[in-house]
């Protein structure tokens, strides 16, 4: 008797709907792929009960013709590759020809489309993968397909999909990635009737991250500027060190428009944060890569959340420079923020007249006080309102402003919603350390050292920015630039427990943590020590190894001899350490090695955390004690140390080093300007 037989077609797409229909977001990350493929700039999404009983995706695309319609639910049908030479190049989202009739196969489907310019377009409805009706409609420029029951006929799958409110959250996940790898098209997310999430669509990538990220996390991010390297473009938005989260959730990167799960760029990411960021806390951010076609490959997994790369070591290094360079240009300093009780409902008027004029008069006082600072500074005013409008961001228009007007601190990003400007505005939207032009703005280059000399030599062109400088005679516009090169950047003014150093600068005060502060400059002292002290062993110790930690350590033996290690091939997969540190006992090489094995599988550098360690712990017992008494010139000299250090931002713990309280959040505390 045969044993063996061929599955019935129907029972064929049931099981190929098993790999690509997981739950209702995979159908909608399927639709709204085919969406972005055909050109929409709107699409919206539109659920009920999670998206089980209802889901609807709307697109103003290119629509298909009426004779296209029906076999577009055929299994491998597909308008996106034609030769097995497309398949080196694939360049859209969808491609496979499968998505349609998996969905189909597992649910109702009812689909409306019609081409751009026709008179009518076409209704189609379907049922278990068989087309039910074939008839002409109106309908609306583009695509809306309705699915309805999704996995009637296969109940088994049912009990595996979690509630509706997590079911919808899957959903909502897929529209806001989306949004974030395309905001040039304008998303919308209607659960149960509410709308949920909008995009502006205005091509603005910062606009499409807020709406993702929200004020909170949007506060905190930095932008990161394109950044080429072996023809891999890479740009973003991430996190400052001093704003870590619990988990990797708002880690979202994107691969040629295409939202993926990536550990290699997770381990760039989060090796770029090496040393500035808490231990077991993670960065977070939007990261954005552009790379050719035939250097990635998209069809290894069945719902293509998984990418391979050709050369993996240089995106490795592409997106490893790109967060560094970032993280560089910004001085990851905190702010101290007025934090303000929400407004109370206004009282209803009384009749006395003395209380009537008091709340008449309150306003006009407060505006006159304001008068001199907009008579020169007519950029103060909209810094405000970008104040209330974004409630945490300050906008980098106000450092074209005047000195009188309230400083800000001129690294920190400009995150404003949904906001359109023209060409001019679109400048001063920019990231300050994004264009040359707001180079001079930064009192502190986070330049090389070569650099920082520099700018020493010339303070008056690099610290102080050319729009703050008042207007007066040439005379003594000369005698300003001579005496500004002996007064430093801030002044110490006290300490606070005898453990922070309080200061000022032209921006607000400053508070340090001394402590921090000196083991982070000593930590970095002791790390870029050229000669490392070495100890040869008098027996060399073999380390068996797997076949790819062998081939890691191998590969990276240039690195690992630059960490003071002498080690070679020993036998197959076998390592003889001749040479190590001397910081390191040589009864846990073993270990080490393969922690450095394991670094550099993931494309990572491969020093041992106990050097690391051992470090931090050399650096914390020498640095100074918080609570030691320290004379106003080691304070000032410590101080001016850290402010002109762009690598002293936080200790080896991740701690901050440097808080700041701005000049316009102490005025908003002391009511001396408008909230």
């Amino acid at each position: 008797m045969a044993v063996i037989h061929e599955l019935d077609s129907h029972m064929a797409d049931l099981i190929a709907a098993g790999e690509v229909v997981e739950r209702p977001s995979s159908v909608c990350k399927e639709l709204v792929e085919n969406a972005i493929d055909a050109g929409a700039t709107q699409i919206t999404v539109e659920l009920e009960r999670g998206g089980i009983s209802y889901l609807r995706i709307c697109d103003n695309g290119c629509g298909m013709a009426p004779e296209d319609a029906p076999i577009a639910f055929r299994r491998h049908a597909t308008s996106k590759i034609r030769t097995k030479e497309d398949l080196s190049a694939i360049g859209t989202l969808g491609f496979r020809g499968e998505a349609l009739a998996a969905i189909c196969a597992v649910s109702r489907v009812d689909l409306f489309t019609k081409q751009h310019g026709c008179v009518e377009g076409v209704h189609l409805s379907l049922e278990g993968g068989t087309i039910t009706a074939n008839e002409p409609a109106g309908c609306p420029e583009g695509t809306t397909f309705v699915i309805r029951d999704l996995f009637y006929n296969t109940p088994a799958r049912m009990k595996f999909l979690k509630k509706d409110f997590t079911e919808a959250g899957y959903i909502l996940s897929v529209v806001e990635h989306a949004a974030e790898s395309h905001p040039e098209i304008a998303f919308r997310c209607i659960r149960d009737g509410k709308d949920v999430f909008h995009s502006p669509g205005n091509g603005r990538l910062q606009n499409a991250v807020y709406s993702v990220f929200g004020k909170d996390l949007s506060k905190n991010l930095i932008e990161m500027p394109e950044h080429s390297l072996y023809d891999i473009r890479v740009w973003g938005y991430i996190s400052r060190p001093h704003a870590p989260r619990a988990n990797r959730t708002y880690q979202h990167f994107f691969v040629n428009g295409r939202f993926i799960k990536s550990k290699l760029m997770q381990a760039a990411m989060e090796e770029a944060y090496r040393n500035s960021i808490i231990t077991g806390k993670f960065p977070y951010g939007c990261i954005c890569m552009q790379l050719p076609l035939s250097l990635v490959d998209v069809n290894v997994h069945p719902a293509k959340t998984e990418v391979k790369f050709a050369q993996e070591k240089q995106v490795f290094s592409a997106v490893y420079a790109a967060c560094k360079n970032a993280l560089a240009g910004d001085d990851n300093i905190p702010e101290i923020e007025a934090k303000e009780k929400p407004a109370a409902p206004a009282p209803e008027p009384e009749p006395v007249v003395v209380s009537r004029s008091a709340i008449t008069m309150t306003p006009r006082v407060a505006e006159e006080e304001r008068k001199p600072a907009a008579s020169v500074s007519p950029s103060t005013a909209p810094a405000r309102e970008s104040h209330a409008s974004s409630g945490q961001m300050k906008h980098p228009s106000a450092y074209a402003a005047a000195s009188a007007a309230p400083p800000i601190s001129p690294k920190r990003s400009s995150f404003l919603p949904f906001v359109d400007v023209d060409d001019a505005d679109e400048q001063v939207l920019r990231m300050p350390h994004a264009g040359k032009a707001v180079e001079n703005i930064i009192p502190m280059t986070p330049d090389r050292p070569a650099i920082r000399q520099e700018s020493r030599e010339q303070p008056a062109q690099q610290t102080l920015p050319q729009a703050e400088a008042v207007p007066v005679q040439p005379a003594e516009e000369q005698e300003t630039e001579t005496l500004t090169p002996d007064l430093p950047k801030a002044r110490v003014i006290g300490s606070c427990f005898d453990t922070y150093i309080l200061a000022e600068d032209e921006n607000g005060l400053v508070f340090i943590d001394k402590h921090a502060a000196h083991e982070r400059i000593l930590f970095n002292q002791l790390r870029k020590q050229a000669d490392i002290p070495t100890q040869v062993l008098l027996q060399p110790v073999v380390v068996d190894l797997s076949g790819e930690e062998y081939a890691a350590i191998l590969d990276g033996m240039e690195q690992i001899q630059a960490l003071g290690f002498s080690m070679e091939a020993f036998g197959q997969h076998s390592i003889a350490v001749r040479e190590i540190p001397a910081y390191i006992e040589a009864g846990n090489l073993t270990l080490i090695v393969s922690e450095m094995a394991e670094k550099l599988m993931h494309r990572r550098t491969p020093e041992p955390d106990c050097l690391d360690d051992l470090i931090h712990t050399v650096s914390c017992k020498a640095a100074i004690k918080g609570g030691w008494k320290t004379s106003m010139q080691e304070m000032q000299s410590l101080c001016e140390r850290v402010l002109s250090d762009p690598e002293v931002t936080c200790c080896p713990h991740g701690r901050p080093v440097t808080v700041r309280l701005t000049k316009y959040e102490l005025d908003k505390m002391f009511k001396r300007v408008n909230q």
